[in-house]
């Protein structure tokens, strides 16, 4: 059974890939920066812990160990992007090369690499901050890694299905996220980034 550590275990994808994994036969950890007032209980198959990023490199990659791969899906929502949003994904990677983990699986964004998509104004600092965590990872660390990189969010209800590198404008609901980065866990997708918005083709066919 593949264990997966969570980072953002309580945020809005966070928690739906926690619910994912645990649908899929995996053995989730789940990193919170309260677990007792955060997360559900702990079973045979979850277990939560304290996970906060701007902690030293050391104490999150003790949160992580034993584990098989990462997910980091987790986010400042704007309040504290320099600190969580950039420097906690680099810490987290960080991490997980001290603990040994080398799969690492990053929710970014779409057109995060390209200039000319970014906002001008209002959350073009997220974009900032992603771009710079995206090429930390790229090319400063020897993980094996898949970045994610959804068009619009909403809460919709999941379809299951995906297009990749979607052109225009589009949305993806969380749910279908949530388990594109659970796929990608034990995909064959090896250093490579996933443009995705909602579609006809099976994520499970997708990649």
């Amino acid at each position: 059974m593949t264990k997966v550590f969570v980072a953002g275990a309580n945020g809005q994808v966070g928690r739906l890939v926690i619910e994912t994994l645990l649908t899929n036969d995996c053995e989730a950890v789940g990193g919170y920066r309260d677990p007792v007032s955060q997360a559900r209980g702990d079973t045979t198959q979850f277990h939560a812990v304290h996970f906060d990023l701007t902690d030293p490199v050391s104490t999150l990659a003790q949160a992580m160990a034993g584990c098989d791969a990462i997910i980091f899906a987790a986010g400042s929502g704007g309040k504290n992007l320099l600190e969580v949003d950039l420097d906690g994904a680099v810490k987290t990677m960080a991490a997980a090369q001290q603990a040994g983990i080398t799969r690492f699986i990053h929710l970014s964004a779409l057109n995060v690499q390209d200039r000319s998509f970014w906002p001008k104004s209002g959350i073009n600092d997220y974009y900032i901050a992603k771009y710079y965590a995206d090429e930390w990872l790229k090319t400063r660390t020897s993980l094996d890694w898949v970045i994610v990189e959804p068009t619009a969010l909403t809460n919709d209800d999941g379809t299951g299905k995906i297009t990749l590198k979607p052109q225009g404008q589009s949305q993806i609901p969380r749910q279908d996220v949530a388990t594109v980065l659970v796929e990608a866990v034990t995909s064959d997708l090896h250093r490579q980034e996933l443009e995705i918005a909602s579609g006809d083709v099976p994520i499970a066919q997708a990649f």
